[in-house]
């Protein structure tokens, strides 16, 4: 049991770094794998929770690189802000209603869900531009068609 449960830990954290923020000022751009909705949808509860964990981990960690204050055009204080209002089972459970209520959109990545569902609305006034919406422009840090889906 303790060895299946490190197991979609280590799982969570490694889909978690494959979507995760950007971190600022490569070098060059790298294509990263996509995590789905068609993946999540097929994980298990404890996958889920270990993705999201994963993610927070990832925010938790550039936060502390970046330090005080974060780097120009950074969004990691708006992903810290707009995500500090949820715990990570009511992250899965949004996720989770989210592409119940949208079965058409089952390949929109994880990330875009967990941003422009679940951090982009709970983020303060001014945190950053919120002036574009989802199909205007794509997330902050991500060049329009850059990722490449991963496979099942």
């Amino acid at each position: 049991m303790m060895r299946m449960r490190a197991r979609q830990v280590v799982f969570g954290l490694a889909l978690a770094l494959a979507v995760a923020v950007a971190v600022p000022a490569l070098a060059q751009d790298y294509e990263m794998p996509v995590v789905t909705g068609d993946h999540w949808q097929r994980s298990t509860p404890q996958e889920r929770k270990a993705f999201v964990l994963g993610a927070a981990t990832i925010i938790e960690l550039d936060q502390e690189v970046q330090g005080t204050p974060p780097a120009k055009k950074s969004t990691i204080n708006a992903w810290a802000q707009g995500l500090s209002h949820f715990t990570f089972d009511q992250m899965v459970a949004a996720i989770d209603k989210w592409y119940a209520e949208h079965p058409d959109k089952a390949t929109r990545p994880v990330i875009e869900v967990m941003w422009y569902e679940l951090a982009k609305p709970n983020c303060p006034p001014g945190t950053f531009d919120q002036s574009g919406t989802e199909e205007e422009k794509p997330m902050p840090g991500k060049k329009a068609g850059k990722g490449k889906v991963a496979k099942p």
